[in-house]
């Protein structure tokens, strides 16, 4: 799975890590991916993808 963030948009709201949290972590103001995530939670990252209020998320699986 290939996740990525436009951290020129991220707000860093936090729903992305709430909603996958084996996949995102907020560090400082932004999203970031973690390293290698776990393909069993292409589902959730999606999720947060869609569910991001500024569109800065992107997951191919």
């Amino acid at each position: 799975m290939n996740v990525s963030i436009d951290t020129s948009r991220c707000i860093g709201c936090g729903m992305c890590e709430y909603t996958a949290p084996g996949v995102f972590r907020i560090v400082g103001r932004f999203s970031t991916a973690l390293p290698d995530p776990d393909e069993a939670q292409y589902r959730r990252a999606r999720d947060a993808a869609n569910g991001c209020p500024v569109n800065a998320i992107s997951v191919k699986k």
